[in-house]
């Protein structure tokens, strides 16, 4: 029975990051772990700014169950993520909460829970709810060799953006929409409230984020951030080219440049996420390169908002 709630603070980072490493790793002796500035961002929201709720059960000394609804207004969607102690016996009861509590926010936005695909804890108790498979996702990672080498493409610049520069910030948002505008559940965001996010985050590196360009022309981009050094592990944690310019190698050549990029940070291996159903070919992009499936993990969804498990 969930006996408390309260709102996480800062000082909760540590504690909040052990829970969901325990969870995660209780699972998926695979799954990435969880850092100190991961945490951070995971409780300023993965949009919108959203408070992170730690709930206590059956009057617990320390809270037991992590939640983050995850708001999205553009999206007018909801991307929650529940994670519980070992002592929890009754998921379902948390995910009943956070149902109630997305409900009572924005009765009219759509839900999107998050998962690892080995959860089957957690699955069920969002399935007894209603929820269904909606994407599946790949952590894909690769041990970087010491004699990695780029791609040279004639005519391609690959050189650092000037992430402090306001006329480059503009031309990296102008690049990332028209590169994503294709992707599933993918929103064009307006470049002010995207940039001011994009240089909050905790795990942001102002010197990996890349610009390819051909004549001066900008074609695509690279960014790699700080997610997983505490693992001494790189993260690309986006990778995209120009919808006119896409077939002439330019990934595969951004790609590797933000590989090399986590080498010459000492890193000895380097993650990225993907879309098991990308159209774009990027997985097997990704497999070319040398990266493999090492976790996985489902993004589910319920247009009928069930308030009671069925099971």
């Amino acid at each position: 029975m969930i006996t408390s709630v309260r709102v996480a603070e800062e000082t909760d980072i540590p504690a909040i990051a052990a829970l969901i490493n325990a969870h995660e790793r209780a699972v998926d002796p695979a799954a990435s772990m969880m850092s100190h500035d991961g945490t951070a961002d995971f409780m300023n929201g993965y949009a919108d700014e959203s408070p992170t709720y730690l709930l206590e059960i059956d009057d617990t000394s320390a809270f037991a169950a992590v939640v983050n609804l995850h708001p999205d207004a553009l999206k007018k969607r909801f991307y929650a993520d529940v994670y519980v102690s070992a002592d929890v016996k009754n998921v379902d009861e948390v995910i009943g909460w956070t149902i109630a509590k997305a409900r009572d926010e924005h009765p009219d936005w759509a839900m999107w829970p998050g998962a690892n695909v080995l959860d089957t804890q957690l699955i069920a108790g969002w399935e007894n709810f209603g929820f269904t498979l909606l994407r599946r996702y790949f952590t894909m990672r690769m041990s970087i060799a010491t004699d990695f080498e780029r791609t040279q493409v004639e005519g391609l610049v690959i050189e650092p953006f000037d992430t402090a520069d306001a006329d480059q910030q503009r031309d990296w948002h102008r690049i990332h929409q028209d590169s994503f505008q294709n992707h599933f559940g993918f929103q064009a965001r307006p470049f002010d409230p995207w940039i001011t996010k994009v240089l909050a985050e905790n795990t942001f590196d102002p010197n990996g984020v890349f610009r390819a360009s051909v004549d001066g022309r900008t074609v695509g981009f690279c960014q790699c951030t700080d997610e997983f050094v505490e693992e001494s592990r790189g993260y690309i944690s986006a990778l995209g080219v120009g919808q006119e310019d896409v077939g002439h190698g330019y990934g595969e050549a951004l790609l590797r440049h933000g590989i090399t990029y986590c080498a010459s940070r000492g890193f000895d291996s380097v993650e990225l996420g993907v879309d098991t159903a990308n159209e774009s070919g990027a997985l097997r992009l990704y497999e070319k390169v040398g990266f493999r499936a090492e976790s996985s993990w489902i993004q589910m969804s319920n247009d009928g908002w069930a308030t009671t498990p069925s099971g």
